[in-house]
């Protein structure tokens, strides 16, 4: 179940108890509104770069050994080609996912 089904079941269940409640099918673009709100970031980096996300970097996904995490769990560089995923807790507790491409 993806999380436009959950928030549409959830509008309507609150619709129910509270009385209508209209809803809006068209695509909302957080990109805008800060980085730590923005979920599914994206991130290329070339061989070599280093990007500090301010924030703990933990790897979900690594398997062709394209990143390395580096400066207290902060920073990350890109080694070789390849895909990566990390996830990011800040300092307020939020929680952020980003898909690492190295070219």
């Amino acid at each position: 179940m993806n999380f436009k089904s959950l928030a549409i079941g959830a509008l309507v269940g609150v619709s129910m108890v509270f009385g209508s409640v209209n809803v809006s099918a068209s695509p909302v673009n957080t990109d805008s509104v800060s980085t730590l709100a923005n979920t599914n970031q994206t991130l290329n980096l070339r061989i070599g770069d280093r990007h500090d996300f301010h924030g703990l970097v933990t790897i979900l996904y690594n398997p062709q050994f394209a990143i390395l995490v580096e400066g207290k769990g902060q920073v990350v560089k890109g080694l070789q080609p390849g895909k990566a995923s990390v996830q990011v807790k800040y300092s307020d507790g939020t929680y952020s996912y980003c898909n690492i491409w190295v070219e």
